[in-house]
């Protein structure tokens, strides 16, 4: 390497090191890529859906940005105090029966009426939990993306043609919105339920040891 003038070797070596490193703090932990079929869709309330589920996405998350004018003519931008969830959309294949198809079909019309002979039903007890589970390059499970308080807004039609040759599936889509999403390591995620599921189990057993004999035939 030649030398710049004005410099002498060890002040060049300093400047390879530094560049080196700063080299090295730029590589990432793997060289994988995050592909487009390594995912899992879960809704709770609709398990037929979930099952013949082909495209699924994780939504886009947007600031509200504020235009804020300047005496010099030059607008400044700055994220407001709100932001936006788009919706979550998927497409699944509506299997013969159309019972994927009509889950959703009859979740969108108890929607449309909060009301029925039971009386008055809380909105919320018409939605429902969804979750995207992403998978690595090897199908193992990373992140786990969970929607809350899911609920439809769109169903397409299905479209019959006796003009094609060949047989092919039908392919449905559906709209949802939701009230939030939160993204967590499967890990972290798996220790905590885990964990949850222990207290709950001490708790259980520290009831039933206070419990006389003869309630705790009767509480099994």
């Amino acid at each position: 390497m030649e030398s710049t003038p004005g410099t002498t070797y060890a002040q060049e070596q300093i400047s390879v090191d530094i560049q080196y490193q700063s080299a090295n703090l730029k590589q990432p932990d793997t060289d994988n890529y995050l592909m487009n079929n390594a995912f899992k869709f879960s809704l709770e309330r609709i398990p037929h859906v979930s099952y013949f589920c082909q495209r699924a996405n994780i939504p886009n998350f947007a600031f509200n940005i504020i235009e804020q004018p300047t005496p010099f003519g030059v607008k400044v931008y700055k994220t407001g105090t709100s932001y936006d969830y788009s919706e979550l959309e998927i497409a699944f294949i509506v299997d013969e029966k159309m019972k994927n198809w009509l889950e959703i079909h009859n979740w969108m019309k108890s929607l449309s009426n909060a009301e029925n002979d039971e009386g008055f039903i809380p909105f919320h007890q018409h939605t429902s939990v969804a979750e995207i589970i992403v998978l690595s390059s090897a199908y193992q499970p990373i992140h786990a993306v969970t929607f809350e308080e899911v609920f439809p807004t769109n169903l397409s039609g299905i479209d019959f043609d006796s003009t094609t040759a060949e047989t092919e599936p039908i392919i449905a889509t559906a709209t949802f919105r939701y009230r939030s999403y939160s993204i967590h390591d499967v890990k972290v995620f798996h220790l905590l339920f885990f964990l949850g599921g222990i207290i709950i189990m001490s708790c259980l057993f520290l009831v039933l040891e206070k419990m006389p004999l003869v309630q705790y035939h009767k509480f099994f």
